[in-house]
């Protein structure tokens, strides 16, 4: 080995080690493909959780459901979860998540649910609430032209990620779908019958509870497209105060919204009594709504948690 190659080699170790114990080095933290897939759940047994494993990791991600009656000494089945072959944007499988059309006999406002917890706030790199980082989260969206309505009710609006910052707070972080008479009434010229996706922000001051003091913000991401592939990426960077917050949206790697030095969660230190936020985010990919007779299939594929936005995206 001459001199040259000697430096090559040196400067190569050198790289490599800095990559390494940067803080800053980019990582991938969660990567789900649905290939081989596997769902587990029994209604009967625990109506409110499931799990979902790859053989890629030893590591299982939590599902949560809402399903229909579930309060009454017979839930019914609403909200599944499965791989499934005939839809994928890469490889040969997505995962299908199902809300069926139902109305509750007991409460028209009661939700129902079905998401999967990329992050769980247990996680050790689950986002901190208070540390003023950039976190990204990349999955690729399909939704099921057939299977698909929205309800028509003023704030009936479909949530398909979210991140969580515990019961019984509204998630103060959602990528949302208004239905057209919601969009019209925020003003936005290109409301149409499928819907708008939509970026929902709320803090302390703005619906934190269900009967909070003031209306969450609504940001117009444009027309739904049925039937068609999105890869999406949010950029979340949590502070409350709002000094060093922001939230930025892309999809198919356009800019669509980019927001900086915006409240992004809720400060514990506002709750001194139980009920408290938790410290963390939970990330879901999910349909949640309110119960209702239509019915809507998101195909989900490619999903990822990671602190940059190569990471997250999928080539």
């Amino acid at each position: 080995m001459n001199r040259t190659q000697l430096r090559y080699v040196l400067l190569t170790i050198f790289i490599v080690l800095e990559l390494v114990s940067s803080p800053s080095h980019a990582e991938l933290f969660s990567h789900l493909t649905a290939e081989a897939g596997m769902v587990e759940y029994n209604m009967t047994k625990d109506p409110g959780n499931g799990w979902y494993s790859e053989p890629n990791s030893s590591y299982r991600f939590k599902l949560g459901f809402k399903q229909g009656e579930r309060m009454s000494p017979v839930p019914v089945l609403v909200a599944t979860a499965n791989t499934i072959e005939t839809e994928h944007f890469r490889g040969s499988k997505a995962l299908a998540l199902q809300i069926s059309g139902h109305e509750e006999k007991r409460s028209l406002k009661a939700a129902q649910k079905v998401s999967l917890s990329i992050v769980s706030p247990q996680d050790p790199f689950s986002p901190s609430v208070v540390q003023a980082k950039d976190w990204y989260h990349g999955f690729a969206l399909k939704i099921d032209p057939v299977s698909y309505g929205l309800l028509p009710g003023a704030g009936e609006e479909l949530i398909f990620e979210q991140w969580w910052q515990g019961s019984p707070f509204h998630p103060p972080v959602t990528l949302s779908i208004i239905n057209e008479s919601d969009a019209r009434a925020h003003g936005w010229p290109d409301a149409n019958a499928n819907g708008n996706f939509a970026l929902v922000l709320r803090d302390d001051e703005h619906n934190a509870w269900e009967k909070g003091p003031g209306k969450p913000h609504y940001f117009n991401l444009g027309p739904v497209e049925k039937g068609q592939w999105r890869q999406w990426i949010i950029r979340v960077r949590p502070d409350p105060s709002g000094k060093d917050g922001g939230v930025t949206v892309w999809m198919d790697g356009t800019k669509k919204l980019d927001l900086n030095h915006t409240n992004i969660g809720y400060d514990r230190a506002r709750y001194p009594t139980k009920p408290t936020p938790l410290e963390t985010f939970a990330v879901d990919c999910c349909i949640y709504r309110h119960n209702g007779l239509c019915t809507q299939r998101f195909f989900f594929d490619e999903i990822k948690f990671a602190d940059s936005f190569a990471e997250a995206a999928t080539p």
